[in-house]
Order: C-alpha cells, then sequence, then structure tokens
C-alpha cells in the first residue's frame, strides 16, 4: 500500500516536474539526488512509482566530485498525474476559462456543492443514459463536472450550472431523496431554492369495452 505523499515530498516532486518540462534532451530531465532532492523523499516517492533513479553514471555528465554510488532521479508519468491531482485539490490552478465565461453569463449559476453532494451528482450523471425521465443530457453535466472548480477554503465545488443543468441536480438529489437520504436535497433547496417537480401520477389507460360475444 502507497503512503500518503506529504508536504517535502510534493516539494521534491515539483523540483522534478521542473525538470522533465524545462528539459530538451533526455539526460536533462535526470537530476542528481542529494541536495533540495534529498534522498529520504526521493526513496519515498519512488516507492510510490512516481519519480525513479538510476545510477548517475548512467544518464548524468561524468564530474569528479560524484562518488560511484550516486543517483540520479526523473519524475515517471504517474509523478506528473499526482502533481496535476494535487494541484487541483490544493487549488494550485486557477478556474479554467470556460469556468470564468460562463461566471459572467446571466444564463448560468454558480452552485457550490459539499464534496458528497459532487459525488451524488457524478454517479447520477453515469446514469444518465439509462434514466428514463432525465431533464437534463448527460453531456451538458459532463460539462460541468469536468470544469468544476474546487474552493479549498470553504470545501465545496463550484459549478456554473444553466437552467438544464439545474433540472438535473435537482432530479439527482430527488432520486437520493427517495432513495431515504435527503440531506442534500433539503440544503440545496434552502440554499438555492432547488426543487424537482412532484412527479406527475400515471393515470391508468380507460379499458376498451370488449364484446362478450367476441369472446365466444
Amino acid at each position: 500500500m502507497t503512503d500518503k505523499i506529504i508536504g517535502r515530498q510534493w516539494t521534491v516532486l515539483e523540483h522534478l516536474a521542473a525538470a522533465e518540462r524545462a528539459g530538451e534532451t533526455v539526460r536533462q530531465t535526470w537530476l542528481p539526488v542529494g541536495g533540495p532532492l534529498e534522498e529520504r523523499a526521493v526513496r519515498a516517492l519512488e516507492w510510490a512509482g512516481l519519480c525513479r533513479t538510476l545510477p548517475a553514471n548512467e544518464v548524468l555528465r561524468a564530474h569528479a566530485a560524484r562518488p560511484p554510488e550516486a543517483r540520479a532521479v526523473r519524475i515517471t508519468p504517474e509523478g506528473m498525474d499526482a502533481l496535476a491531482w494535487h494541484h487541483h485539490r490544493t487549488n494550485a490552478d486557477r478556474p479554467c476559462s470556460a469556468w470564468t465565461t460562463k461566471a459572467a453569463d446571466p444564463a448560468y449559476q454558480e452552485i457550490a456543492l459539499q464534496p458528497h453532494e459532487m459525488l451524488l451528482l457524478r454517479r447520477y450523471t453515469h446514469l444518465l443514459p439509462g434514466l428514463a425521465a432525465a431533464p437534463a443530457a448527460a453531456g451538458t453535466l459532463w460539462e460541468a463536472l469536468i470544469e468544476a472548480h474546487y474552493d479549498t477554503e470553504a470545501n465545496r465545488w463550484r459549478l456554473q450550472l444553466d437552467d438544464t443543468g439545474l433540472a438535473g441536480l435537482a432530479h439527482a438529489v430527488h432520486l437520493e431523496a427517495l432513495a431515504g437520504q435527503v440531506t442534500a436535497r433539503n440544503r440545496l433547496h434552502r440554499t438555492y431554492g432547488l426543487t424537482h417537480p412532484d412527479p406527475v401520477p400515471i393515470t391508468p389507460a380507460a379499458e376498451t369495452p370488449v364484446d362478450a360475444a367476441a369472446l365466444e
């Protein structure tokens, strides 16, 4: 099991990612272990699969002062992914341009979802193709989910939803309420006035009289 990556290790991963992005040759993407790239942090990152090490003399230019056992380190694709995810979770990345554009559009409303409400909406969106009475297309909600911005201070996911997206969210929390969990529905109703219309009762079709003679 991989341990949680902690502050100092993220800093080392940042150094490695910067070298990876700036390197014009493969050799330039490798860095010597030592100094800011302390050995303990590198070992933890390598154990998690976020970087790899090799003997320094195999990937770095020869250096007389470098001991024979010295190692060099390079970030892995998994390390780049982990760093991108870390930035997103810690709000290091700004909202995307599409989110910002919609924030200025009166056709959209900003909705701040708690983490468990965001998970609920993701589950609902996965189910959309199989739902018979869904008011929103899957594409509409997927777009909002992809563009969503995480606010770390408030611990909220901020989405921009138009009327169709709001109807989809209302449907999602309505279905959750029918399953017995009313917290999300009640909070969103209190905060945003979000409601789902009561289902229209299905009126049984009138039975067509059958000619008794036809049954004989």
